[in-house]
């Protein structure tokens, strides 16, 4: 929803956009904040198919794409990202014979099991038009899609941190963070499925950050928070467990930390356009580039004993963080998609 909120601006100044909501995700802090925060208009489709087993999810979200492209046939469907909604849509699409663009093409990860390298590689292969975020991505895509249309735009993603820098808040003002803190302080986010439904890695993972030196500030998934529930927060008080926040909020918070722990590719790019040292709880990362770089480093969920003192040097080049940050695109990548797709269609 919060690259859509760009990309339908730019759509809509070279032709019709409908906006499908399916309802994936519904609650107030993963969902309406973001329309709120964001200036976005409502959906003109709510599909409303709430939460539910991987299957039961994508098959609700597979009819209900299905009755709604049957009725309105759209010259394109337009599908971002790698979740349960990205695929259900595209596959209704394809089905239908819409044309599917995918944005945030090419993507992948060793582990071909993981519910979002199933749904991006699933995507990939049925769509027309593939937008990348980097000229590497798009290379292994014109390998393995000879017959697809490939582009790379940049990073959406990229377009909506500038449109919102201007707006941020205060970190002073996130339920969580103490003003006494100051720039010394680790946000966290922890959310995929191979860490947080699996509780031996994730005790091992809070016991570490407990043992940091900084404070860490959690903003926790509610799957997250069920979760820690079970594994129990070390009671050092060095983590500090909030509830999900908005995404201006996740911003302010990363652009004062000291570093940025996560398992998550989104604030990973974050971090790296902000000039934050990350660390990546996770075996590998699709966002090679911001490795490269010397942005981001990567600590196995099995190796979480190393977090302190990683990050510990991660705070230390806080103040010079001075690499390249251009391997996403300029921040107009909305703006070529658009174009690319009057071209096209």
């Amino acid at each position: 929803m919060i690259k859509a909120s760009v990309l339908r601006d730019a759509l809509a100044a070279v032709g019709p956009v409908a906006a499908v909501d399916t309802g994936q995700h519904y609650d107030y802090e993963l969902h309406q904040v973001h329309y709120d925060q964001l200036g976005v208009r409502p959906p003109d489709a709510f599909l409303d198919v709430g939460s539910g087993t991987h299957a039961t999810q994508t098959a609700a979200i597979l009819i209900a794409c299905e009755r709604w492209l049957e009725e309105h046939r759209p010259r394109v469907a337009i599908v971002i990202g790698d979740t349960n909604s990205t695929l259900a849509c595209a596959l209704a699409a394809a089905k239908v014979r819409v044309p599917v663009a995918h944005v945030e093409a090419g993507l992948r990860a060793a582990d071909r099991l993981m519910a979002e390298e199933i749904n991006r590689r699933l995507v990939d292969a049925i769509a027309d038009l593939l937008f990348s975020p980097c000229e590497r991505v798009a290379i292994g895509l014109r390998r393995q899609y000879p017959d697809a249309v490939v582009e790379v735009p940049g990073d959406v993603a990229y377009d909506v941190l500038q449109r919102a820098l201007p707006r941020l808040r205060s970190a002073d003002t996130v339920e969580g963070y103490e003003a006494a803190w100051g720039d010394h302080f680790v946000y966290v986010t922890l959310h995929r499925a191979e860490l947080v439904d699996a509780p031996d890695r994730l005790s091992l993972v809070m016991k570490a950050l407990a043992d940091c030196a900084l404070p860490c500030l959690l903003a926790a998934h509610p799957r997250t928070a069920a979760a820690l529930q079970q594994v129990g927060v070390a009671a050092n008080g060095r983590v500090r467990v909030t509830t999900p926040i908005g995404y201006l909020e996740s911003i302010a918070l990363a652009r004062r930390a000291a570093v940025v722990v996560t398992d998550s590719g989104g604030l990973q790019r974050e971090a790296y356009w902000l000039g934050v040292p990350c660390v990546t709880v996770r075996d590998e990362t699709e966002w090679v580039e911001t490795v490269e770089r010397g942005a981001n480093r990567l600590v196995p969920p099995a190796e979480a004993e190393a977090l302190p003192d990683v990050i510990a040097v991660a705070a230390k080049r806080r103040a010079s963080a001075n690499w390249d940050r251009t391997a996403y695109g300029d921040g107009h990548a909305a703006e070529r998609i658009a174009q690319a797709v009057q071209r096209r269609f």
